[in-house]
């Protein structure tokens, strides 16, 4: 899939995530059909069905299945951070990937140069480096190793390509895969 498809996608997928409310009843795919609509996203319902049931395999996303149409909102176990308008650079701030003392693996990836950019702006963590290249930068730094860091990873698209440890290359390899396996019509 070329890479301007995918983060398309993923921008679409991260406006839909900012369109879901915090409790039931929830929004019906139509209706957030209309709000990606007043955000600049032109696709069909199903699409949105598609996103969302994609989504909710990564996410804390539930459907209420009461009543048709079904709705689809925040799990009530979300973290308060994922809820709503989400803030990246007070994630990046916080501790959320940052790994404690004596825990935590060795990332290192290839990021683009505008997320770069970013991460100078908010650390992912105190020890983390980022080295120049001809194209991008090489990141590292020490994180913990949980939801929030594949989350992350995936939340960049095209922007950042974890090279270790090779077991978290792996899996992201393997969702990304699948992800693109399903927009192939």
């Amino acid at each position: 899939m070329p890479f301007a498809t995918t983060r398309a996608t993923l921008s679409r997928q991260w406006a839909l995530l900012r369109q879901l409310p915090s409790r039931s009843p929830g929004t019906t795919s139509a209706e957030l059909v209309w709000r990606l609509r007043d955000v600049g996203f032109h696709v069909s319902k199903r699409t949105v069905e598609r996103d969302l049931n994609e989504l909710s395999l990564i996410f804390p996303l539930e459907r209420n299945d009461k009543s048709i149409p079904f709705g689809w909102h925040w799990s009530a176990s979300a973290l308060g951070e994922l809820r709503g308008n989400f803030d990246l650079q007070g994630y990046l701030r916080s501790d959320s990937l940052q790994a404690r003392q004596d825990e935590g693996i060795e990332l290192h990836a290839w990021v683009s140069d505008a997320l770069a950019r970013q991460l100078r702006e908010a650390p992912l963590t105190p020890d983390m480096h980022l080295t120049p290249l001809e194209q991008g930068h090489r990141l590292r730094a020490t994180v913990s190793d949980c939801g929030s860091l594949r989350w992350w990873v995936l939340g960049q698209g095209d922007g950042v390509v974890v090279e270790q440890p090779q077991c978290l290359r792996e899996e992201i390899g393997r969702i990304l895969s699948t992800a693109a396996a399903r927009y192939q019509d």
